[in-house]
């Protein structure tokens, strides 16, 4: 018995790493990408940011702080950490556009490349405050897991997410009905946000099959990051991104030459484009309408701009506080009441109290909302000492209504 399941397991997992990419939509808003499904028009916002934002700008690079939450049946788990930092680097290397077969593009596309300056980083502190290697692994007694999200809940047999404000999750497990995996949208709640991937496409060592170039994940993440379906997740549907041409639908495999359709022109389809469901090997660009649309989530008041001031890669030691964003609450606050100085600084810092402030106390924070220190104002001069404080930035936070944050810097 033991030989025929051994001979039919062999049998199956070519076939499943061989198999064609498709998508259909769960009902949750995600992309799922599954090697049989079925095609429906995935829930994505197509809203494009201004672009004006002060906190985010063309030229800025992106960190993304990141936990991978590695569910198994099994005492060990066939994922090594060598394996993880494979994955971090697969997307790093496509999202900052040095994959070597970029220079595949076709003369017809390569116009409109875009890389878009998002790096991804492993968490160094979880929580908690506490050091991490940004890798959870967890034992589960659920064999396959489904496309109901119980991977992203503890109580479920999965493994809860860390909050969404500090941290891009990724769960890895085995994924039932040949699924490669699924993405959150931009604006999901805050306990499903985030990315699965199966087990057998998180990578690239050892890799057999179609899937073994960690493309899987930089697709499922663009997802994550606003973007649909080159095709518009309909016939010859809109994508929103005026640098890619119409196409009727998905493409398999590994196409070559010019594929027409829709009455697109005389380019054809993008289907190395990683939004598309090629194979790994033959995906290998974003445009620059791609990249735009991906950072836009980074503009104020974006789903994704609370990730811009996570302390995920900060110092152990600082608890991650999920319901305070220093970034957007430095965009609330604009009336100047008091000034700092001198930045940086070592041991003390001086603070103004402009003429006309109405300001009783100040408060200091860190970079992620946690309070440091509490500081009383009854005189137009303050000298606080900051020997105490971890070295980094910090922000100061006036009591009075409308007045700005300032920020400092302890050496």
């Amino acid at each position: 018995m033991r030989r025929i399941i051994a001979v039919l397991f062999s049998l199956f997992v070519p076939i499943l790493m061989k198999a064609q990419k498709t998508c259909h939509q769960s009902g949750l808003s995600s992309h799922i990408l599954n090697s049989n499904g079925t095609i429906a028009v995935p829930a994505v916002s197509n809203t494009i940011y201004s672009g004006n934002s002060q906190s985010i700008n063309s030229n800025r690079e992106i960190v993304i702080p990141v936990v991978v939450h590695i569910l198994s049946n099994s005492i060990t788990s066939g994922i090594s950490d060598e394996q993880v930092h494979s994955q971090i680097e697969a997307l790093n290397r496509d999202f900052g556009g040095r994959n070597a077969d970029l220079a595949n593009v076709p003369e017809r596309f390569k116009g409109v490349v875009g890389k878009s300056l998002i790096r991804f980083e492993l968490a160094k502190i979880d929580p908690a405050g506490n050091p991490t290697s940004g890798i959870v692994r967890k034992k589960t007694n659920i064999s396959m897991f489904s496309l109901d999200d119980r991977i992203k809940y503890s109580a479920k047999g999965g493994d809860d997410a860390w909050t969404k404000d500090h941290y891009l999750n990724i769960w890895v497990g085995s994924l039932l009905n040949s699924v490669l995996g699924y993405a959150s949208v931009p604006g999901a709640p805050a306990s499903t946000d985030g990315v699965v991937l199966n087990e057998m496409v998180f990578g690239t060592i050892n890799k057999p099959g179609s899937y073994n170039m960690g493309r899987v994940a930089v697709h499922e993440i663009g997802h994550w990051l606003g973007l649909k379906h080159i095709w518009g997740d309909g016939y010859c549907g809109d994508d929103g991104i005026d640098d890619t041409p119409s196409q009727k639908s998905y493409n398999r495999g590994c196409p070559s030459g010019v594929v027409q359709t829709c009455g697109n022109d005389a380019k054809g389809d993008m289907y190395m484009n990683f939004m598309d469901l090629t194979d790994d090997a033959c995906m290998f660009m974003f445009t620059e309408g791609q990249k735009r649309k991906m950072r836009s989530q980074f503009e104020t008041g974006a789903p994704r701009q609370a990730l811009l001031s996570s302390g995920a890669l900060g110092t152990p030691g600082t608890v991650l506080d999920a319901n305070w964003n220093g970034a957007s609450k430095v965009s609330e606050l604009a009336l100047s009441a008091f000034k700092v100085y001198p930045v940086p600084a070592t041991s003390e810092i001086t603070i103004d109290v402009l003429s006309g402030s109405k300001i009783t106390q100040l408060t200091v924070y860190n970079m992620i909302g946690q309070a440091m220190l509490t500081v009383p104002v009854n005189k137009a001069r303050a000298v606080v000492d900051i020997s105490g404080l971890r070295a980094g930035q910090y922000m100061i936070r006036a009591d009075q209504p409308g007045a700005s944050i300032e920020r400092f810097v302890k050496l």
